[in-house]
């Protein structure tokens, strides 16, 4: 008789399938984006529809030593570009999933990268994903791709997968005033892994729009910044319980009351 072993605090499990599955899905984008769009630009495969992109500030805050890691490890302030999407609609008039990439320039050390100087944050506005393992993940995109019957059945066969979509699908007043998550976890420093969250600290909050129209997003997005800047607060939430905040279950939140979120950093978009 063999008992699973508990992984560790920070400790990623890899399975040993990874690398073809990271090549599975590099063929399954290509293959789908070149039948999607077989002649001209090729747009993204995922949020390829932008309500806008910004410049903007990110500060990194004066942090206890255990945290000064990587970007985090100096009190500074870097150029930024953030990105504001939507997840698959066309039209801002469909409830759906929204966006939040920023992109920090200027940021010094290892890179994965080699000879880059940025880095990468990918956040969208809810606390958990729709499928628990990148393998069960793949699987829906493909029943998603496909549509129709698939589709749904898909759907049927994960109830879990389906109550987090419509929970997670919404009519948002504004890509300004929402929180975004990072959803999956990452490494900060040895041994340890936090995810992310950015909150809107602004103190104008856009009105609900007469109706929901193909730009009112970009309209909002627009109108906010015409008048006042926007800001945000970044945080991380460390892992410190690997049974209560599984790294391999990107379905699981990680509860507020478990494991406290932490300022770490503040983002300015200027007017």
């Amino acid at each position: 008789m063999t008992t699973e072993r508990t992984a560790a605090v920070g400790e990623e499990t890899i399975g040993p399938d990874e690398d073809r599955l990271v090549a599975e899905f590099v063929s399954f984008l290509q293959a789908s984006s070149t039948t999607r769009y077989p002649h001209g630009t090729m747009r993204r495969f995922n949020q390829a529809r932008a309500a806008g992109c910004v410049d903007a500030e990110f500060t990194v805050l004066d942090l206890a030593p255990s945290s000064r890691v990587g970007l985090f490890a100096a009190a500074r302030t870097y150029p930024a570009r953030i990105r504001f999407a939507s997840a698959t609609s066309e039209s801002d008039s469909e409830q759906d999933i929204r966006g939040m990439s920023i992109q920090v320039s200027g940021v010094e050390g290892n890179n994965l990268t080699p000879g880059a100087t940025t880095q990468d944050f990918v956040l969208f506005s809810h606390p958990v994903m729709l499928a628990p393992t990148a393998r069960d993940f793949f699987e829906l995109l493909k029943a998603n791709e496909a549509g129709g019957a698939e589709r749904v059945a898909y759907f049927l066969a994960h109830p879990r997968s389906a109550a987090i979509a419509a929970a997670a699908q919404q009519h948002h007043l504004s890509h300004l005033d929402i929180p975004y998550f990072s959803a999956t976890p990452y490494r900060f420093g040895p041994g340890r892994a936090v995810k992310y969250r950015v909150r809107p600290t602004s103190q104008r909050l856009s009105a609900k729009p007469p109706s929901w129209t193909p730009t009112y997003l970009t309209d909002a997005l627009r109108d906010h910044l015409r008048q006042v800047e926007a800001s945000f607060d970044v945080f991380v939430q460390f892992q410190l319980d690997p049974a209560r905040q599984p790294i391999e279950d990107a379905t699981v939140e990680w509860r507020e009351e478990d494991t406290p979120y932490q300022l770490v950093a503040r983002i300015r978009i200027p007017v």
